[in-house]
């Protein structure tokens, strides 16, 4: 038995969409919260499974933390989510359902993610530059 997770993350409320091959309709959960809270709901799944999310702000996070749980995490490419983007059905229950299926059909448009001291690196330069006059950027 294969099972895939579509989680829709935003910073105050997460939803996570379960789908376990032969089953017709995915699970629904809604979660309070941010990574942690989302990651002690994803330790209730019995089986080990395969999880999706879309890249966001503070993905990286995301990623670390629900890589603890998960069997693989993949994070999907914002702007090449055609599936989602042009539905007219749009709220978090259909995205987190529909990334969990995509995952499943292995369609997903996946980005890279450097690893931790590589974003930090990043977030320093960002600091930084953000901190020059304007003439000098």
């Amino acid at each position: 038995m294969t099972t895939y997770v579509g989680v829709d993350v935003h910073s105050s409320q997460s939803t996570i969409a379960v789908i376990t091959s032969g089953q017709p309709k995915p699970s629904i959960i809604t979660v309070r919260g941010g990574p942690e809270e989302v990651k002690k709901q994803l330790l209730r799944i019995e089986a080990p499974f395969d999880l999706c999310f879309e890249a966001s702000c503070g993905y990286g996070k995301w990623f670390e933390t629900l890589s603890s749980v998960a069997r693989s995490v993949t994070v999907a490419h914002p702007g090449h989510l055609r599936l989602i983007y042009a539905s007219k059905r749009k709220n978090d229950r259909v995205d987190a359902s529909k990334l969990a299926k995509l995952l499943s059909v292995g369609a997903v448009p996946a980005v890279y993610v450097p690893n931790v001291q590589v974003r930090e690196w990043r977030g320093l330069i960002r600091h930084r530059a953000a901190r020059l006059p304007s003439a000098l950027r």
